[in-house]
């Protein structure tokens, strides 16, 4: 966790507070404080929204937003990519910082000193995802046939010097050789996951650079997904004979599909110079963006990424006592 979603190694100078951090508030307390969600994580996308929904609000999707309208530096609205304007007092954004005041607002509205702090936000993706479709679940020769070893996280990193190596290579633009892999199948917890008898894999990779070295990432999109599994098969030497499909997701996916700033997952890197007071820039740490009437709510602004839903929890209370 000290390293996860940063282009650091675990030898990086405020890693280890990274380790700490990432765990404050954990359910369970001690190593991966994580739960699974019943019916997957769109599960608590339906529940906000059906929240939403019964205090009145109204939602829309496949609505892009192109643009934030402003009226003398004020936020007045939104305008849709369909061409629609959507006036309001309040605007509102869980994307990136960068991506909503450079993209959205645009960065002739920011004062020079401000363009320089948004333009300065390290993203650094680092991170690359393969999903697994299953015939049936793999075998581990380190651990027994069983179901109850493989319901939780499992981690395939032999060491703090393997997880450097791999760093290595992604500070240079190339892919890891022996990548560390966080791997669950949650179909063990949830059957309606995968068809009977079958399963399903999620497989996060770290090291995968952003900016790569030689080709792009639609010519290594492949070859990143084998290094994964052959990987994976020396510890579970039956994986390829079981895989029914492969679908592999790098950071340049991430960007283009997902709207995440360089592929980076967790709004900008999580290190000592972009936390508290410091996220998403000095100044700025109260979820007020620099325009008026415009807020920030996603994981760019503290206390950082990871499902917690404490971004918006704060940025919510921000704006009710600014009202």
């Amino acid at each position: 966790p000290s390293v996860a979603g940063s282009m650091q190694g675990p030898q990086a100078s405020g890693t280890a507070l990274m380790m700490l951090y990432q765990q404050t508030g954990g359910a369970s307390g001690g190593f991966k404080s994580v739960r699974f969600v019943r019916g997957g994580m769109g599960r608590i996308s339906e529940a906000l929204s059906e929240a939403a929904k019964t205090a009145g609000a109204e939602l829309r999707c496949n609505a892009g937003v192109q643009e934030i309208l402003l009226n003398n530096g004020r936020a007045t609205g939104v305008s849709l990519s369909d061409g629609e304007s959507i006036q309001t007092n309040l605007v509102v954004s869980s994307l990136d910082p960068r991506r909503t005041l450079f993209n959205l607002v645009g960065a002739p509205e920011l004062a020079p000193s401000l363009m320089r702090r948004v333009r300065s936000i390290k993203y650094r993706g680092s991170t690359a995802k393969v999903n697994l479709a299953l015939s049936d679940l793999p075998i581990f020769t380190s651990t027994p046939p069983s179901i109850e070893y493989l319901g939780g996280t499992i981690i395939i990193s032999p060491s703090l010097d393997y997880l450097e190596r791999a760093y290595d290579k992604a500070k240079y633009g190339h892919m890891p050789e022996h990548p560390c892999l966080e791997i669950s199948i949650p179909s063990i917890l949830d059957e309606r996951m995968a068809p009977l008898g079958q399963h399903v894999m999620s497989i996060t990779a770290r090291y995968a650079p952003y900016h790569l070295n030689k080709g792009t990432w639609g010519e290594q999109r492949e070859a990143l997904g084998d290094v994964v599994i052959s990987t994976l098969a020396k510890y579970a030497p039956d994986i390829r004979d079981l895989i029914l499909h492969r679908q592999v997701i790098t950071p340049l996916d991430w960007e283009e599909e997902y709207g995440l700033t360089e592929g980076s997952i967790f709004h900008g890197q999580m290190g000592l110079d972009q936390l508290f007071f410091m996220r998403p820039f000095a100044g700025y740490a109260q979820y007020q963006t620099p325009i008026e009437n415009l807020y920030l709510c996603g994981a760019g602004t503290h206390p950082g990424g990871g499902v917690t839903g404490a971004p918006g929890y704060n940025a919510a209370r921000a704006i009710l006592r600014n009202l």
